[in-house]
């Protein structure tokens, strides 16, 4: 024999010794009746009543069986229970059992238990000395927090883990959570979502193709862009997602958007946080901004920060802080703050307000107040300093100011003009064919100007008021603009991509 074959020969005869001294004899402790039987060229013993065997840690009970000491194997009827230390245990209708690969093939009425978690199943294979085990055909594992059924299972009792396949259900008493497979660790209370799963709460419901969640705190996260559904037709959904169920409290990251169907507003933003409890809130930061879809023409509004508080189930606000834009196709305006009360269906305009209404410029100091009716602008009302500006071209510019001024819209043009306190009116009027005719200004306590066809109709003043008219080539230059005159176009949104610029 040569060389390398005595050497590979040697190797394999080690092999085979060290693991034929590992393996050991299954022993036959007990049983009230033993009779011998050879079946199909098979020897074997029929052990009937009380019967026992035990395999290194392992003790085994049945009814009866058939023991084939020249395997090290037996085949267990009736009653069979299987103990492993003070931990683990296992009953069924029947099981062949292997002792020299320590295979359990444990069938009809299986019931593992192992800590505070158990196993119900028809069809089991145990491999005892890898601490593993496969059921199929259909099973319920039983923990404290849950109770989780599905077709296919494997549990790897060394890391007190279970995989489950094929028609996943987890109940919880807070959720209920249906998936294509789910791993568990029994140890953390961990379960990890793996294919597509819907999570069924009281008053949400959750799909997503990667996640997970602690069942013993209802925390939990999850990934590619998954979706939670609450009631009264809201939605969120981003990249990543952190939960807490049982405290309501959600954060989102990256490409994040919540959609309120009810109130029609989408919100979008890298970064959110919202609580479902009273008073329910959203935070949004990260470039974030609105859309009302409510009316045909879609309002967009950004800012720094997005709030969304539900104070009750009647007082509902949306906040937005710091460089504020929107844009309408009949409106747009910026400011650093606004508020919008939905149940008075209010927009407030903070610091530095500043609206445009076709070729009309609305500016106040303080505040802006944006009335809503039908999901339209019905009213605007600048309380203080109120100074609006229209655009004649060549340098001309009609002008309106006052203590305050209330704005109407109707079918989204702007139709009248109350000034209320030191009114004051700039107008160029001009002819039929559009020919500048001169320059007309007034004074008096209170006006109302009228609008038609985007262009000033008539001016309504109150008596004690003031007026002249210059002429063309002789309107004075200190005359052309009213004090605080304004005009700031460059600044105003001409587009819904508008909104994003610095």
């Amino acid at each position: 024999m040569k060389f390398r074959q005595i050497l590979l020969f040697v190797i394999l005869w080690f092999s085979f010794c060290i693991y034929a001294e590992k393996k050991t004899n299954v022993m036959l402790e007990q049983c009230d009746e033993l009779t011998f039987d050879k079946q199909g060229g098979r020897d074997y013993q029929v052990l009937r009543g009380n019967v026992r065997f035990r395999h290194d840690d392992v003790v085994m009970f049945c009814d009866s069986a058939y023991f084939y000491d020249g395997k090290n194997s037996f085949d267990a009827f009736g009653h069979v229970r299987v103990f492993q230390n003070t931990e683990t245990s296992m009953f069924s209708d029947s099981m062949f059992y292997d002792g020299n690969t320590t295979l359990m093939r444990v069938r009809g009425n299986v019931e593992l238990r192992s800590g505070t978690s158990s196993l119900k199943t028809r069809f089991l294979d145990y491999y005892r000395d890898k601490n593993y085990g496969y059921y199929y055909g259909g099973g319920e594992v039983y923990d404290s927090n849950y109770h989780l059924t599905s077709y296919q299972g494997y549990y790897y009792n060394d890391s007190k883990s279970y995989l489950f396949k094929d028609t996943v259900r987890l109940y919880h008493p807070d959720y209920t959570i249906h998936a294509d497979s789910l791993r568990y660790n029994q140890n953390t209370s961990k379960a990890m979502l793996i294919g597509p799963s819907s999570i069924y709460g009281k008053d949400y419901m959750v799909y997503t193709t990667r996640g997970w969640t602690y069942t013993n705190s209802d925390v939990g996260r999850l990934y590619n862009h998954s979706v939670i559904l609450y009631k009264k037709g809201r939605r969120l959904t981003a990249d990543s997602i952190a939960f807490d169920s049982k405290n309501g409290r959600v954060k989102a990251y990256q490409d994040a958007e919540a959609q309120d169907s009810t109130q029609k507003l989408i919100v979008r933003g890298e970064y959110m946080e919202c609580d479902r409890t009273s008073p329910a809130y959203l935070k949004v930061l990260g470039n974030p901004y609105v859309i009302d879809y409510s009316d045909n023409d879609s309002l967009y509004l950004r800012a720094d920060t997005l709030h969304y508080l539900e104070i009750d189930s009647l007082h509902e606000e949306l906040r937005a802080y710091h460089r504020v834009r929107f844009y309408r196709t009949d409106l747009q305006g910026k400011c650093d703050s606004l508020v919008y009360f939905m149940k008075d269906s209010m927009a407030v305009m903070y610091d530095d307000p500043i609206l445009w209404s076709e070729g009309n410029q609305l500016t106040g100091n303080g505040t802006i107040e944006i009335y809503i009716k039908d999901q339209k602008p019905e009213k605007i009302h600048i309380p203080i300093k109120a100074f609006i500006v229209s655009d004649e071209k060549y340098d001309l510019y009609n002008q309106l100011s006052g203590k305050e001024a209330f704005a109407y819209i109707e079918h989204n043009k702007l139709r009248r003009i109350d000034l209320i306190g030191d009114a004051n009116s700039l107008y160029y009027s001009k002819d039929e064919k559009g020919a500048l005719i001169g320059l007309n200004k007034a004074i008096g306590p209170e006006m109302s100007i009228y609008t038609k066809n985007n262009k000033l109709d008539k001016i309504i003043m109150t008596p004690e008021s003031e007026g002249i008219m210059y002429p063309p080539n002789k309107i004075p230059d200190e005359e052309r603009f009213l004090k605080n005159f304004s005009w700031r176009e460059d600044e105003r949104p001409k587009s819904k991509e508008d909104i994003f610029k610095k």
